[in-house]
């Protein structure tokens, strides 16, 4: 969501194209047409999550608006699309589980669960083969092994980053609790998924000494109901749970936190770590190659899956002003290796005039 609606507002300043931008309902609640000049078309799909009985309505449906539209060439950010169009059709690839086989939240799945991913994993490829001309990925590393899973050489790197809100973050109240002066926040700002590994939060609460759990706060954007659900019947009371936050407020959240945590266990790319650098908070985060890729020496790094070496970064971190600002410092030198929102923006368009002119 964050890349699509990166994207979508980049385009603006690309006016010598025309778009039509269809909306499912998650980009569509918080993306207002209105803020669109007239070479802007947007278009109401209520797919929701896909399943196998959509795919002919998806199909016919999609088919039908491309036949009115005629367009020159068909962007989905996060594919598979599960339809074919007639015209070149680039397809961002975001399947984390599909190419890094080493990651430990595979290693844990049950025999069952195993054997469902692997069978979505066949059905997703199917449909990446057949509906992408070409695919778009975040990092070089995610390019090789998308190219190996899918047997192309039509894969494109183009790094993600930070939404341009972070450029210049506009205010809005807070959201969290005024806290004690020696209150350290950490922000995790994501959704609930399997492999994002947030039952490790409280699991690092209790490893904490006893001298550092009284001084410190999770913050997660999740509701009640998805934690009690999810990780645990009793939220500590160093959890803090705001629910989901739109894009354009995330970055005056982190204003009220001091560091980003994130024990995730795969990902092709996480926005949250150009952000946390952006916004100039240190990062403490899994000890996987994915995250050292992205991070390189801007974030303190937990063995994947082990509460007491988070509780110990953790630790360390809030016990060492000094730490704090080299991690920030090198966060800011960090982000000169990503493209920026406008940079990425002026990529995938390339690419896609590259398609419709092939």
């Amino acid at each position: 969501m964050q890349v699509a609606l990166s994207f979508i507002h980049e385009c603006r300043s690309h006016d010598q194209h025309e778009y039509h931008v269809v909306l499912g309902p998650g980009v569509g609640a918080v993306l207002n047409p209105a803020d669109f000049p007239q070479n802007f078309h947007f278009h109401s799909k209520a797919f929701g999550v896909m399943k196998l009985h959509k795919l002919a309505r998806v199909q016919r449906e999609m088919a039908e608006l491309e036949q009115k539209i005629k367009p020159d060439c068909v962007v989905t950010t996060s594919g598979p699309p599960f339809w074919r169009s007639r015209a070149p059709h680039l397809v961002g690839f975001n399947r984390p589980l599909f190419i890094y086989p080493e990651s430990p939240y595979l290693q844990n799945l049950p025999p069952l669960r195993k054997a469902r991913l692997a069978a979505q994993r066949w059905l997703h490829c199917r449909y990446f083969r057949r509906d992408a001309d070409a695919l778009i990925v975040q990092t070089d590393d995610v390019n090789k092994r998308v190219r190996r899973l899918l047997g192309t050489d039509k894969v494109y790197t183009v790094s993600n980053t930070h939404n341009a809100w972070y450029d210049d973050p506009p205010e809005h109240p807070p959201r969290l609790a005024e806290r004690r002066d020696d209150v350290f926040r950490f922000l995790t700002l994501t959704s609930y998924y399997p492999h994002k590994n947030l039952e490790l939060v409280p699991q690092v609460i209790d490893a904490l000494p006893k001298e550092v759990r009284s001084r410190v706060e999770f913050v997660l954007t999740l509701t009640e109901a998805q934690y009690r659900e999810h990780i645990g019947a009793e939220i500590p009371d160093q959890v803090k749970l705001t629910g989901a936050v739109p894009p354009p407020e995330c970055p005056a959240l982190y204003k009220e936190c001091d560091a980003m945590f994130l024990p995730t266990l795969a990902e092709c790319f996480s926005a949250s770590y150009p952000e946390a650098m952006k916004m100039e908070k240190p990062i403490i985060t899994t000890d996987l190659g994915f995250a050292r890729s992205i991070c390189g020496e801007a974030a303190l790094f937990f063995e994947a899956c082990d509460a007491k070496s988070a509780a110990d970064c953790v630790a360390r971190l809030i016990g060492d002003t000094g730490l704090q600002s080299i991690l920030c410092e090198k966060g800011k030198c960090r982000l000169a290796c990503f493209d920026s929102p406008a940079v990425r923006a002026s990529k995938i368009l390339d690419i896609c005039e590259g398609l419709g002119n092939s």
